[in-house]
């Protein structure tokens, strides 16, 4: 992102009568951002909710509640599962309805309610909607339906079939469809790879993308298509049907290419086909570890590994194993991120002051890293409790909400994140738009916050300066329209 302005020095700012300094410096932001709207389009990721345990569970009048406080909290978009096996008629059924036509969203037997009242909802709201088309699918479309298993090799027609059913239905109000949920883990599809650990579920994927990318372009030509969808680490031994795979290395094999980037054109990559992509959707979790932190496996990618999943996503698109629109390179958009918090999960979570802090800069790497355009946060409430033991947090304990809905720090903060990095001062006003940002400091507790910058955001709400010289203490930054304060940073050298 290009610099919105140069705010002076702490000596040359005291030097000058506080009026005159704000008036001398707002000049210079409006240069510096006129100068800046000449040069390049504003950059910066939009901001992205997620929580289907919550909403495909409610009442309209719940729905329109939760919506309200999306807008409010600056959400951009919600991201939104239509669940396969949930919408089809007779799930469990090895044999498929008879005369029923998957393509035919007027059919009645589609139990379509619970995703029509969240996609009205949030249009109604001015959201935009991303809907993930996911498996599990029902046992009747699986290629080996005697499994009784909804993720063993769902039949790409029928996925075809059913995402031109949801194109049909909800193209007015979508404009970012995700084909399917994290492929290269076991519990969305399966096999994963066979005993001597070569990978089928990226052969498999593949041919679901192939057969819904027309579709939805046929129907929403000018939507934008998402691949991937993957999560961001994979099994230690990657032998099995239940394997997890690591995502770069699942990349490759649905591109059918080795290590080196040269094609593989045996086996399952026999009659190669490039895979057709718009945009790439990605589950950067960190877990446990600080989002600072690099994946050690090379084939990972967390939210610090984006320069390396562009590298590997550029590399197939050079080579013509991913078609993409003009042969340009892809954007990807982060769309589930999140920390699990303790409490209440003290098996896998972070504390809630890390939580609040880790958030915060995961937002600054996914701006810092060219070609990031989106960053979802999972979830707003945390998830059910059932059982004992580590078996009783099966859902993620993510939200910026506990269940009962109190208020963790995250959201508090959630509106205006901002991060100091060196003499680099970087924040996020939600939502976005052009805002004027008052960047404060005090050295003493009791102390006055007095103006040290005050610079413009670009058009996505964004702004980043340096500020030379910065001294120890605490900062904020203060913005109107609507009125915020952010949370405060303490700088200790």
């Amino acid at each position: 992102m290009t610099q919105m302005s140069t705010p002076l020095p702490f000596a040359a700012r005291r030097l000058l009568v506080p009026a005159l300094a704000a008036c001398v410096l707002l000049a210079l932001t409006m240069a510096a951002l006129a100068t800046a709207a000449r040069a390049a389009a504003p950059r910066g990721a939009e901001v992205s909710i997620m929580d289907d345990q919550l909403l495909l569970n409610a009442s309209e009048s719940e729905i329109a509640k939760e919506m309200a406080l999306f807008s409010a909290m600056g959400i951009d978009r919600l991201r939104v599962s239509a669940f396969w096996n949930q919408i089809a008629p007779d799930a469990l059924s090895r044999k498929k309805p008879g005369g029923f036509d998957g393509e035919n969203s007027s059919d009645p037997r589609y139990a379509f309610g619970p995703l029509d009242r969240v996609i009205a909802g949030a249009s109604k709201q001015g959201i935009k909607v991303m809907l993930t088309i996911s498996t599990p699918g029902p046992v009747w479309a699986s290629r080996d339906p005697a499994r009784d298993n909804p993720v063993w090799k769902p039949r790409p027609a029928a996925f075809g079939a059913f995402t031109t059913a949801l194109v049909t239905r909800y193209a007015e109000f979508v404009d970012h469809w995700g084909i399917s949920n994290e492929p290269n883990r076991a519990a969305w599809l399966q096999p994963q790879a066979d005993r001597r650990g070569r990978p089928i579920s990226a052969h498999l994927y593949r041919g679901l993308v192939q057969a819904a990318y027309p579709r939805i372009k046929e129907g929403d030509p000018d939507s934008v298509a998402l691949v991937g969808e993957l999560a961001s680490t994979g099994s230690d031994d990657p032998r099995g049907a239940t394997a997890h795979q690591r995502p770069l290395r699942f990349l490759r094999a649905m591109a059918c290419r080795d290590r080196a980037n040269r094609a593989v054109r045996r086996g399952r990559c026999k009659g190669f086909r490039p895979v057709p992509v718009d945009a790439v959707g990605h589950h950067p979790y960190q877990l446990l570890s600080a989002p600072r932190h690099r994946s050690e496996n090379r084939d990972d990618a967390a939210i610090n590994d984006g320069a390396r999943l562009l590298r590997t996503l550029d590399r197939l698109t050079r080579v013509g194993a991913l078609s993409t629109p003009g042969r340009r390179r892809l954007d990807v958009f982060y769309t589930e991120f999140g920390y699990q918090t303790n409490p209440p999960d003290p098996f896998a979570g972070v504390s809630l002051a890390r939580q609040r802090r880790y958030l915060q800069v995961a937002a600054y790497l996914a701006w810092r890293t060219p070609r990031i355009r989106g960053l979802n946060q999972f979830r707003l409430t945390d998830g059910a409790l059932n059982g004992s033991g580590p078996g009783r947090f099966t859902e993620f304990q993510s939200g910026l909400l506990f269940r009962n809905r109190r208020v963790k720090p995250a959201f508090r903060i959630f509106r205006h994140p901002f991060v100091i990095t060196g003499d680099r001062f970087w924040g996020h006003v939600r939502p976005g738009g052009a805002h004027t940002v008052r960047v404060e400091y005090r050295r003493r507790p009791k102390a006055k916050f007095r103006l040290v910058a005050q610079v413009l955001t670009n058009e996505l709400g964004y702004f980043s300066f340096r500020l030379p010289g910065r001294k120890p203490g605490k900062y904020r930054y203060r913005y109107t329209e609507p009125a915020g304060t952010s949370g405060v940073l303490t700088v200790r050298k």
